[in-house]
């Protein structure tokens, strides 16, 4: 049985970014069907079809230029745990600053991350979170960039970033405000919740861990907010534990999680019911495959992977946040925010949601960016020159409305701790 939500217009997001080749090569994905969840493989919507071992072989033993390095100090490490062990193994640069260009190469090289979605990524990591003069971001907290310049004051990196880039809900991390500022540090009890949910984890054992940590952040957190872009990220990184950390064989294509690899992804050790964070010692597994470069994880997919999770729990992925008090959750009607060009009813029609996405990435860029940057104008071309090149493929229709003063009911809106 699949869901009636074709990936019609999602092929359009397989458009080349400057820069780039167009590595899709998935002419027919419009013609493709989404799977319901449970019955997704760790491949994503589209099945890894093949195992190529010399071509997916991650080597990172002992001695190799991908070796395991624990970070010294000075080095950036921070909520994310695939970040972090990309900079462990030398994907990323060790140092926790990183480029979109090593960020693209790097990430592509460790884990099949798509070109397009980590050359978007990265580059709103630089303009809202890092140093667009250098061109650099930190996986991690501050730093001091070479020149301040158009600057107010040094990066922030993201781990505070808090509903610009980094949001409530996450996989393994407490809300910021019920954490007292901190959302790096990794909380057991929610990756005991992912680790006992199977011994193979699949796609729908994350999305089931996302609606309970998504529903425990509205009955509580007063300040709980989730904005359009910044409040699709949690989901993306539930998502992103079971492709990018699921191991490959000749007999699994499509890849499975075993919890041993779930721990060394995450930094944990000790027994079951005994497990012991060891903050910044992520490790990409020895003999550890990762998905094909036939079918990288890209944005097309990505957005495939939201538009199935919101089939399954819809509140998961809705715009809005408590107004003050606990579970006191008041949702953004799509049609207000937008002037009527979104709706409720339209919103997964389509390519709907990665237009609506990237459109209200760029138009809320400004009310951000003006407490980072003297000047906006450099950010804000940054981001336009990745998504732009997105949103011309997708044909998406003119958004002339932003109402983002919808938003002021909430404060966690404006709720953004710095270290």
């Amino acid at each position: 049985m699949m869901l009636l939500l074709v990936l019609s217009g999602l092929a359009s997001m397989a458009v080349s970014l400057p820069g780039m080749a167009d590595i899709h090569g998935r002419a027919d994905i419009h013609d493709r069907a989404l799977p319901l969840s449970q019955n997704e493989g760790n491949s994503g919507p589209i099945d890894s079809l093949v195992f190529n071992a010399a071509e997916q072989f991650v080597d990172v033993r002992p001695g190799s230029p991908h070796q395991f390095i624990a970070p010294k100090a000075g080095d950036k490490r921070g909520l994310c745990p695939g970040l972090n062990a990309a900079a462990n193994h030398g994907f990323l640069p060790r140092s926790g600053i990183t480029t979109i260009a090593a960020s693209v190469t790097g990430l592509a090289q460790a884990y099949g991350l798509g070109n397009d979605l980590a050359a978007v990524l990265s580059a709103a990591a630089v303009a809202l979170t890092g140093d667009p003069t250098s061109g650099t971001w930190s996986i991690g907290g501050s730093y001091v960039p070479a020149l301040l310049g158009n600057l107010l004051s040094n990066p922030s990196g993201i781990s505070y970033s808090h509903n610009k880039y980094e949001s409530d809900a996450s996989p393994g991390r407490a809300d910021a405000y019920l954490n007292g500022g901190d959302a790096v540090s990794l909380q057991i009890d929610r990756f005991d919740d992912i680790y006992n949910r199977a011994a193979n984890l699949r796609l729908d054992n994350l999305r089931d861990h996302n609606k309970k940590v998504h529903d425990f952040s509205v009955q509580n957190n007063p300040y709980f907010f989730q904005a359009p872009f910044a409040g699709l990220v949690p989901p993306a990184a539930h998502h992103f534990i079971v492709n990018l950390m699921s191991n490959h064989s000749a007999d699994n294509k499509n890849g499975f999680l075993t919890r041993e690899v779930l721990k060394s992804f995450f930094a944990v050790t000790g027994a079951d019911g005994a497990h012991v964070w060891n903050k910044g010692q992520e490790k990409i597994p020895l003999n550890w495959y990762r998905r094909p470069a036939s079918n990288p994880y890209d944005a097309t997919v990505a957005f495939a992977d939201v538009a199935i999770l919101a089939a399954k729990y819809p509140d998961v992925v809705r715009v809005g946040g408590n107004t003050g008090t606990a579970n006191s959750f008041v949702g953004v009607n799509p049609g207000d925010l937008t002037g009527g060009v979104y709706t409720s009813a339209n919103l997964l029609q389509g390519n709907n949601l990665e237009c609506f996405t990237f459109q209200a990435l760029q138009q809320g860029l400004p009310s951000v960016l003006s407490d980072i940057y003297k000047n906006i104008g450099p950010a804000v071309a940054l981001v336009n020159q990745y998504v732009s090149p997105i949103l011309s493929g997708l044909g998406c229709p003119a958004l002339t409305t932003f109402n983002q003063s919808l938003f002021n009911q909430y404060p966690g809106y404006n709720y953004h701790p710095r270290a």
